[in-house]
């Protein structure tokens, strides 16, 4: 697993990544936040990324080109990117999936045995994950970022998360 020192990139800052941004800080880790919004950066850095690099821009997506040890994807990115995620993978890295891309993933196998990456899938855990989990985040204070709507606002609040400005959980109160 993860252990202090090791480089972690994370795809997909929202729900799901900002909490593993929280993790992998907390695990020790230099973390990478990957987006295309650059809007986030600020709050990436925050949450404990020690890099923010808008994927837009070829220059910052260069400077961590092959030097990730694992690389988490919490989004749901689009098939044919995966050839360009194991090209910023480390010798023996692994790329975790913990959202499910469409379709099929198209990359070159050369490019996993070369670099001798590891690709693998994580569901939820049982009870017993899920316990050490809430743990491990109550000791180091990971909390999701939320925004509250009141239930009579619930078309609002699906309106905003559609457009992707949710920042990172919708709550609904009564």
């Amino acid at each position: 697993g993860v252990k202090k020192g090791d480089r972690v990139g994370i795809v997909g800052i929202g729900g799901l990544g900002h909490l593993a941004i929280q993790y992998a800080h907390a695990l020790g880790a230099e973390v990478i936040a990957f987006s295309h919004s650059p809007n986030k950066r600020q709050q990436c850095l925050e949450l404990g990324a020690t890099t923010f690099v808008d994927t837009s821009v070829k220059s910052e997506v260069d400077a961590v080109r092959g030097t990730l040890d694992y690389l988490f994807i919490t989004s749901n990115s689009k098939s044919s990117q995966y050839a360009e995620f194991i090209s910023w993978m480390a010798f023996e890295g692994t790329i975790v999936l913990l959202a499910v891309p469409e379709g099929t993933m198209t990359f070159a196998p050369f490019d996993i045995i070369l670099k001798e990456v590891s690709i693998t899938g994580s569901l939820i855990g049982g009870v017993n994950v899920l316990k050490k989990t809430l743990e491990f985040a109550s000791k180091n204070n990971i909390r999701p970022t939320i925004e509250k709507y009141p239930i009579d606002q619930v078309n609002e609040a699906l309106q905003h998360m559609d457009q992707g400005r949710a920042r990172y959980r919708i709550v609904l109160t009564h």
